[in-house]
């Protein structure tokens, strides 16, 4: 009986990984954006949550490279520029999707606006927030969602940190993207989550592990499989609730 095309293609791709001996990876580089919880730069919450399971998933791999910090467009960039470079955390979208080789899913994030409480902005009314004006991260997905929704006044930062200043200091009215990093940035600024009003979420978006096109698809399966044994193991659960993130 003839194997279906899938199922064929799927041995083909298993047949490569097992050629590739995961003590001796062809040498790679990691490049990330100071984005906690999700990649910390420094302190006592370095890498971050998934800085530390991508690091435990290339510790699996063999001997793994320390993972650069950038700002998130050169991080970008890199990926783009250079070869067997991996980036992360990586937001999947459709607009990306044929620019990376999307390597691993590490989490699922939620997006929503924050607005300073005293400011009274109707956070929860997307057709009067259409008219304020709204900082969003450079390079991140979220201009993209405002825009296709008909907001005028988008505001590109670029870092999370300019992004808690601008709303700090009234050059903006609200900020959009991923909960978990804003909260994270704005508490480090030393504006309390007390201080602030959340939306309800607009999108949600998959975070992922990506790399250059020139990485194959059989070191994708590689890192796929380490995630799995990093979930059997409880390290991905432990990981997430040592950084406060839901499961």
């Amino acid at each position: 009986m003839a194997f279906p095309l899938r199922s064929l293609l799927t041995l083909m791709l298993l047949a490569l990984a097992l050629q590739v001996n995961a003590d001796t990876l062809p040498p790679y580089q990691i490049v990330s954006g100071n984005l906690p919880p999700f990649t910390a730069e420094s302190g006592p919450e370095a890498p971050g949550a998934l800085g530390t399971l991508v690091r435990e998933m290339a510790q699996r791999l063999g001997e793994p490279p320390p993972i650069q910090f950038y700002p998130w467009t050169r991080a970008l960039n890199l990926v783009s520029t250079q070869p067997r470079t991996l980036v992360l955390p990586l937001t999947r979208t459709p607009e990306r999707e044929a620019h990376y080789r999307w390597l691993v899913k590490l989490y699922r994030q939620q997006f929503v606006f924050i607005a300073l409480r005293s400011a009274s902005v109707p956070v929860d009314t997307v057709d009067r927030l259409r008219d304020l004006r709204i900082a969003v991260l450079r390079g991140s997905p979220n201009e993209g969602q405002l825009i296709s929704r008909h907001f005028k006044h988008i505001v590109p930062a670029n870092s999370v940190l300019d992004m808690a200043r601008m709303l700090e200091r009234g050059m903006a009215d609200a900020i959009y993207g991923g909960d978990a990093i804003n909260l994270a940035v704005l508490a480090d600024y030393g504006i309390a989550s007390s201080q602030l009003r959340l939306s309800k979420p607009l999108e949600y978006g998959e975070i992922w592990l990506g790399g250059s096109l020139d990485i194959p698809e059989s070191e994708a399966l590689l890192w796929q499989n380490a995630m799995k044994q990093l979930v059997r193991d409880g390290v991905v659960r432990r990981t997430l609730a040592r950084y406060g993130l839901p499961q």
